[in-house]
């Protein structure tokens, strides 16, 4: 989709404390054959802050950073999630309307994994286009994994569980990034991926099962191997080619413009699938972060964003490339323009200078 008239007005963040792997490994936490093999450097560990008190203090981290507004003068919010964020049969968005945005605002919880805030950047333009009367929206999403049901430092064999938060405020006319294209898809076949193998009923966290993705990736392959394989991995690549191809088509630029391209923090040796599908090199990837703080849910990409803004790694007239994956398995890309390294206020500009 084609995203006309759509800009960055801030970002925020909660990143917690690193938590290394050699520190890990002195606790028994993690093997310390791994360090040098997989190259995992830390992860960020929120310890017993919950994931809509780590939204909430990355939603005011934007606002701070932006002071032109206030959350309550904002037309949506969306809250994409991965992990369970607080008491069963409660919402985490209601969280930030009690706390910071009042009733009046819709708020929306979206369960779409891994790729949740880039696919609801889809839908927040969406919003925003469909009314010329409405102006902001809020994409947020937190996650902290430091629960019984999971092991942060051996639930995916080569790459390690984060905890993070990210705010991105959405809205017309000006902003430091523009949004210039933004595209989410789903692979239905590849549905089996993350399952186990276990059946739908009664659901996972009911019984106390805990994630592994080292088992389910394994015993998905097994399924593979007995049924003489079913070319799924290549309709993965294929569809995400396909994603990033029609995402910069409508952005009006090509892979040779993008300064920079934000995958999701994982293992070594998938980043290097990746590059290789898009002929780019480490120096152009947020890999050196990501293994710094880990794979942080739906954030990764946004938190290296804003890394990569602070640290002068993207400066005005560069262009970012997000690639994104969900178990189910969805596929996401998105392309911005970066105007400003500091957020932009109405007053700072004329109407149209971005256009």
């Amino acid at each position: 989709m084609r995203t006309s008239n759509m800009f960055v007005r801030s970002l925020g963040v909660f990143v917690p404390d690193i938590v290394t792997v050699e520190q890990a490994a002195r606790e028994g936490l993690y093997p310390a054959a791994e360090i040098e093999r997989f190259q995992q450097i830390g992860a960020a560990v929120a310890g017993d802050v919950p994931a809509p008190e780590m939204a909430r203090r990355a939603v005011l981290d934007a606002y701070e950073r932006w002071g032109e507004s206030s959350p309550r003068e904002l037309d949506l919010l969306l809250y994409p999630s991965v992990w369970h964020q607080g008491p069963n049969g409660w919402q985490p968005q209601h969280y930030l309307q009690m706390h910071l945005l009042g009733g009046h605002v819709p708020a929306f919880e979206i369960r779409s994994g891994c790729v949740g805030m880039i696919s609801s950047l889809e839908l927040a333009a969406s919003y925003l286009q469909a009314d010329q009367r409405r102006e902001t929206a809020m994409v947020v999403s937190a996650d902290n994994h430091g629960t019984p049901l999971v092991d942060r430092w051996r639930m995916t064999p080569g790459a390690v569980i984060g905890d993070a938060a990210c705010a991105l405020v959405l809205g017309k006319e000006y902003g430091m990034a523009e949004l210039l294209a933004v595209n989410a898809t789903t692979i239905p076949e590849a549905d089996a991926v993350n399952d186990g193998g276990y059946p739908l009923f009664p659901p996972d966290a009911t019984v106390g099962r805990g994630l592994s993705f080292g088992d389910r990736h394994e015993e998905f392959r097994q399924r593979l191997l007995k049924a003489h394989g079913t070319g799924i991995h290549l309709t993965i690549q294929k569809t995400m080619m396909q994603q990033v191809e029609q995402t910069l088509d409508e952005a009006g630029i090509g892979l040779a413009d993008v300064t920079r391209v934000a995958f999701p923090h994982g293992r070594r040796e998938d980043l290097d699938g990746q590059m290789s599908w898009l002929g780019i090199d480490e120096d152009q990837t947020t890999w050196d972060y990501g293994r710094r703080v880990g794979h942080c849910g739906a954030v990764d990409q946004f938190i290296a964003f804003e890394h990569l803004i602070a640290t002068g790694g993207l400066v005005a007239g560069d262009h970012l490339l997000m690639v994104g994956f969900g178990s189910g398995t969805s596929v996401a890309a998105a392309a911005f323009r970066v105007l400003s390294t500091t957020p932009v206020t109405k007053g700072s500009v004329t109407r149209g200078a971005h256009a």
